[in-house]
């Protein structure tokens, strides 16, 4: 992404519980939060089954780990995600898991379909607060806040300037 200060930047903090889009409008951040419905990993039992008709590492359906209504439910999330998001802007997908990169797969076939040359950028990220997320967005935007010297804010309070 690039490091001018005009026009608009979009990150997108996911993961399969929730995503943040974290849209810069010119001087100000706005934050969404979507909740996902995707059900949790179903825990181990213990025992493996193995169906002895099924012939393991050669052609036929991808094999889901037995939660095809999870990937149902995952594929949506993303594709809601997607259509969250601004088309004309250069976007940051930021996640733990592998939801980033199927964001950011989807976005990039949406791309390619409408000719829509954008910048799309996926890193893996641990997860942030809304602040971190905004702070990080500004970086990328280039609109980081001018930092001042303890002694301004020092002169400041004395002088009772609120800033």
């Amino acid at each position: 992404m690039g490091t001018q200060s005009t026009g608009t930047r979009t990150l997108v903090w996911i993961d399969a519980r929730e995503a943040v889009v974290v849209s810069w409008l010119e001087d100000r951040a706005q934050v969404e939060k979507l909740e996902s419905d995707v059900p949790d990993h179903r825990k181990s039992t213990g025992h493996v089954r193995h169906d002895s008709t099924f012939r393991h590492g050669g052609g036929g359906a991808p094999q889901t780990a037995g939660e095809p209504r999870r990937e149902e439910h995952l594929n949506r999330f993303v594709e809601h995600v997607a259509e969250r998001l601004p088309l004309d802007v250069d976007l940051l997908i930021l996640g733990p898991g592998t939801t980033r990169e199927r964001l950011e797969r989807h976005v990039r076939e949406l791309d390619a379909h409408r000719l829509h040359p954008r910048t799309v950028t996926c890193e893996a990220s641990a997860p942030r607060t809304d602040r971190q997320l905004i702070a990080r967005l500004r970086h990328v935007a280039g609109a980081d806040p001018r930092r001042r010297e303890a002694r301004e804010q020092r002169d400041e309070t004395i002088h009772g300037v609120v800033g």
